[in-house]
């Protein structure tokens, strides 16, 4: 038996036994069925067990839950956030423009502060404090960078770009880097739930390392069985050593590919993409899922463009909210066109500013169907 085994079957064990919730749902089922999101709200009180509640999800997905996490299991957190550091090359000062935490309030500026002020105070921070470092959102990423190049601003000094909590797509990548051109940029796959999950090659970044060792992670199709690789899937996680909330077989409610990283320098497990929430996969009128990619990269290379979300309201009817200068709606529906092989109902809403949710996070497609 592999230590992958050894760790799946000493937690459901430990769940079966321990868990008044894992001891009706797994019952005397040879295998685990997979928990969702839904089934995990509805039990979230009984999953705790009477543990305190260490950690709320923001609820991206339509559906938050409350999770529990021992002081031993959050130390092997910052544990892994620590190896993922060391394949970067070690910890070096930061900033972090994000929601405020409250943790490292010196470190810390508010994502929703004004581009410009952004910029500055990572100057600020770089003279006075030596911060080569910035963690942030993508999103707000791509609007620092259309500033800083717009502007003609010198960011050489920062060596690394963090881009954490949404997914990030490679076509992004190449925009930032021109913002930040001597800094090495990275993402990682995380969530409220266990944390960090994978985190981006920092030798071939199309890939992200699996923490495999203290997660099992698989990647399903739509019948619940295992995606070959190069397929897309959604992912279901197992925490072999949270035993205050036991997540096991848990549908976080994201889609990824698997892959298998050609660096030969880390040896962990990889996915090829991790492409994010399925709330975020758009519909095909067909009921098929359509992963985002390529028409985000169509409409950000519209002209004028700098921030859009798209809402699908139905099958066949989506809102596009804009922010931009000119009209160019005839632009945008055929890259629609072009993405779904018919050109959908849509309606178009033009604003200031498309402000962010609570936890800081924007989610630039959003599906209803």
């Amino acid at each position: 038996m592999s230590d992958a085994d050894a760790n799946f079957d000493r937690i459901v064990a430990y769940a079966r036994k321990n868990h008044p919730f894992y001891a009706e749902w797994l019952g005397d089922k040879k295998f685990a069925p997979i928990l969702t999101r839904r089934v995990f709200q509805e039990n979230n009180d009984r999953i705790l067990n009477g543990h305190p509640v260490t950690g709320t999800s923001s609820g991206s997905t339509g559906v938050p839950v409350r999770i529990s996490m021992s002081p031993k299991r959050r130390a092997l957190s910052n544990a892994l956030s620590a190896r993922y550091t060391s394949w970067l090359g070690g910890p070096l000062v930061r900033s972090q423009i994000i929601c405020p935490r409250g943790r490292y309030p010196e470190l810390e500026l508010d994502v929703n502060s004004p581009v410009e002020r952004q910029i500055d105070w990572l100057i600020e921070r770089y003279e006075k404090a030596g911060a080569v470092v910035l963690v942030t959102y993508p999103t707000n990423a791509a609007l620092l960078a259309q500033e800083i190049i717009e502007r003609k601003i010198d960011m050489s000094f920062l060596q690394r770009v963090g881009l954490i909590s949404e997914s990030f797509d490679q076509d992004q990548r190449a925009y930032v880097q021109r913002a930040f051109p001597n800094a090495l940029i990275w993402s990682t796959y995380s969530a409220i739930e266990f944390g960090l999950i994978a985190g981006q090659c920092p030798h071939e970044p199309n890939f992200y390392h699996i923490m495999d060792d203290c997660f099992r992670v698989e990647v399903v199709d739509d019948n619940d069985r295992e995606c070959a690789e190069g397929e897309t899937g959604r992912v279901v996680i197992t925490d072999y050593f949270n035993e205050w909330s036991p997540l096991i077989r848990y549908d976080i409610g994201d889609l990824a590919v698997r892959g298998v990283c050609p660096c030969n320098l880390i040896s962990h497990p990889a996915f090829a993409a991790v492409l994010g929430k399925v709330r975020g996969a758009l519909k095909h009128r067909s009921g098929r899922r359509v992963a985002f990619a390529q028409l985000l990269s169509a409409l950000r290379g519209v002209p004028g463009i700098k921030q859009f979300q798209v809402v699908q309201e139905e099958l066949e009817r989506f809102t596009v909210r804009l922010v931009m200068d000119q009209r160019r709606e005839e632009q945008i529906a055929a890259a629609f066109e072009t993405h779904f092989g018919y050109r959908p109902q849509l309606t178009f809403e033009y604003h200031d500013f498309l402000a962010r949710e609570p936890s800081g996070k924007f989610h630039r497609s959003i599906c209803r169907v």
